[in-house]
């Protein structure tokens, strides 16, 4: 079992890093500008590393963080959760390549440390490296069965390579657990969505609209299915909900443009 003063951060395909944090009580008063630690052992101090690298993420610093994570590191040069930890700090201020040393070395010292294989993968989506992408979610999965954002992923690399039955059987396999499911359900109704299946694609994109990050897209694509289906005033609808969002997205812009552009008519029933 891992020490629980260590922290994991798992950056997602959206390029957000989450730290995922077990402290211990009254860890929340420490801040990233904090350089005085309280006394006490040097293992009790370098324990005390990593969570104020995790508030550094969180305050916007990931080059602070990768210093104190270098400093763990010295001290612990075995320590493959520090090494996680500085590769994602290191991914969060665009230093690719270190980062993938970073995460190489966590699986080389842990083997079976599944956040390391999974933000390995995520960055070599980042890259656009999605065959080893595929790899590494899938060593993630044998290790996490149920790691839902790992079958989402490995299921984004398979679309980008052109291989849409797997892409839809690991979207498929992401839903049946907890997490990551409107990512599902976004990248599947947009394969639906391709494939002319619209009435899949409208309740996919339903779904993954409760999710602020993606709900402007899944507004939009689900106005693209609408509009197929010839369902006018749900497309407009869409559109113009995605725009409010997000004003410039282009998509939803050409969408309601050619729906307004459309002479009057009368709508079939959906």
């Amino acid at each position: 079992m891992m020490n629980l003063t260590h922290i994991r951060w798992v950056i997602f395909w959206l390029g957000l890093v989450k730290a995922l944090m077990t402290h211990e009580a009254h860890a929340e008063e420490i801040t990233c500008a904090e350089t005085k630690l309280p006394l006490g052992s040097n293992e009790e101090l370098l324990a005390m590393l990593p969570r104020r690298a995790a508030v550094c993420v969180q305050e916007g610093k990931p080059a602070q963080a990768v210093a104190l994570m270098t400093r763990l590191i010295g001290s612990k040069p075995g320590d493959a959760v520090a090494y996680l930890n500085r590769g994602s700090a290191q991914a969060a201020i665009g230093e690719m390549a270190l980062a993938l040393s970073d995460y190489t070395t966590a699986i080389h010292l842990k083997p079976d440390l599944v956040e390391a294989w999974y933000n390995r993968g995520t960055l070599y989506t980042r890259l656009r490296r999605y065959e080893t992408a595929a790899s590494d979610f899938a060593e993630a999965i044998k290790l996490k069965p149920n790691f839902a954002l790992a079958y989402c992923n490995r299921g984004f690399a398979f679309s980008q390579l052109g291989e849409y039955d797997r892409a839809l059987a690991d979207y498929s396999a992401g839903l049946e657990h907890d997490g990551g499911s409107n990512i599902c359900y976004l990248n599947r109704g947009t394969l639906f969505l391709m494939f002319g299946e619209y009435e899949k694609a409208i309740t996919d994109f339903t779904q993954a609209i409760d999710d602020k990050p993606t709900a402007a897209i899944a507004l939009s694509r689900r106005g693209q299915a609408h509009e197929a289906l010839e369902h006018r005033s749900q497309a407009l609808d869409d559109y113009r909900a995605a725009l409010e969002s997000y004003p410039n997205f282009q998509s939803a812009r050409e969408g309601f443009a050619r729906i307004t552009a459309q002479p009057q008519q009368a709508e079939e029933n959906p």
